[in-house]
């Protein structure tokens, strides 16, 4: 696989992770932002989801898949697009926020999605080693992709006709957003990592992993109504979004309770390292499923919805945490880095540290705020953890550029 496809997902993170500092000193900064703070905010939001997530997650898959690809000019044209379409879309963010040309662009890379899901629809009848649970996983993405793509739509049109203020346009963001994080991205990348443990031959009990994808992908459709509860949708709003909490709960359980009957076998082929980044991502994920109930409670929906710092501290847990920090492990068993490099490994720790400093702040500023109390220096201290998961990034990007001293395997 071309180096160059690597650097492409780490151009991203570091375009992600430095808006995201810009965003930080404007917010402790008394000086006028040349561009508007909403325009870095959608410039921010997209390249992390449409281009570090979007195309990370593509790469793992092709990582696993390269030597049996056959279409392999095909897969590099589908990350180049990626890689133009998104950048200019970005540009156009920074330029004019979201307005015609960066929506010209969303629905280019529109195009590009349904490029790449044709793509791996075909692949996956080609490939005859990938279990069937994995295939389910990866189809269910695909499909949740697709899904998605209609919250950009209705944007584009709801920002055409004036309706940019309309509770209508935030729901159709919050329908982008869960079909993307909770769809394509978590069952894409739970699909993958099943096809790593199958080559490392450790294999699962396919009932119990198909019973975890089939609860989930049932409940993924009313798990939204969790997102849009503010709009007082009634009790059959609440219905819909109590079992589509419950649905993704007891899916993970199943999948998390399934990998720890593996435990053993995941000890002998994973170092000691990888073991402590998957039981981290792992409870982000459960920590994640279980904050998800407080928004069935109608006055702490609302409370939460009301409060930014809640809402910034959940993306970024599923975003930033399990997603980024999943796919930095998967980058690592397959090779895509080197899990053995000093680089890597400080990288990881300073990236994790920045990320924990960042959601202890987010949540504990929410809190302080509904009870009225006031703590000093948050800014400062979310700006010193955006600093820290860029120094994170860059040292783990570096290990591509250099070799370094390694340490011994765990």
């Amino acid at each position: 696989m071309p180096q160059a496809t690597i650097h492409i997902t780490f151009f991203f993170l570091f375009m992600t992770a430095s808006t995201g500092i810009v965003m930080r000193y404007i917010l402790l900064s008394t000086d006028q932002s040349i561009i508007p703070f909403s325009f870095l905010l959608h410039g921010h939001s997209h390249i992390a989801i449409l281009g570090w997530t979007f195309l990370g997650t593509f790469l793992i898959f092709l990582k696993l898949t390269w030597d049996e690809l056959k279409a392999k000019k095909q897969a590099i044209y589908i990350i180049v697009g990626t890689f133009l379409i998104t950048l200019l879309m970005f540009l156009a963010f920074l330029y004019q926020g979201y307005a015609v040309y960066s929506i010209i662009f969303s629905t280019l890379h529109i195009g590009i999605e349904y490029w790449m899901v044709v793509f791996i629809f075909k692949k996956l009848k080609e490939m005859k080693n990938i279990p069937t649970y994995s295939r389910l996983f990866i189809k269910g993405a695909l499909i949740s992709l697709v899904i998605s793509s209609i919250g950009p739509f209705a944007l584009g049109g709801f920002g055409m006709t004036g309706m940019k203020e309309s509770p209508l346009f935030e729901m159709a963001i919050y329908f982008f957003l869960h079909f993307q994080y909770n769809g394509w991205l978590y069952l894409m990348l739970i699909g993958t990592f099943l096809i790593i443990l199958h080559k490392k031959n450790i294999r699962f009990q396919h009932r119990l992993i198909q019973s975890s994808f089939w609860i989930y992908i049932i409940s993924l459709f009313p798990a939204y109504v969790l997102s849009i509860l503010w709009y007082g949708l009634g009790i059959t709003g609440r219905i819909l979004a109590i079992f589509g909490s419950a649905g993704q709960f007891i899916s993970i359980i199943l999948l998390v309770t399934a990998i720890l009957q593996k435990r053993k076998a995941i000890q002998e082929h994973f170092t000691q390292h990888i073991q402590m980044s998957l039981l981290f991502t792992f409870m982000l994920l459960i920590a994640k499923s279980v904050m998800e109930f407080g928004l069935l409670h109608e006055s702490f929906a609302a409370l939460i919805f009301d409060t930014r710092p809640v809402i910034v501290g959940y993306l970024h847990l599923m975003l930033l945490g399990f997603i980024s920090i999943f796919i930095l492990t998967q980058y690592q068993i397959t090779g895509l880095l080197n899990e053995q490099q000093n680089t890597v490994l400080y990288g990881l720790a300073i990236f994790i540290f920045g990320f924990v400093i960042n959601e202890l702040v987010l949540f504990t500023s929410g809190l302080a705020g509904w009870n009225g109390w006031n703590i000093s220096f948050t800014n400062e201290l979310l700006f010193f953890a955006s600093i820290l998961l860029l120094i994170g990034m860059l040292l783990i990007w570096s290990s591509r550029f250099f070799k370094m001293k390694t340490n011994k395997p765990s």
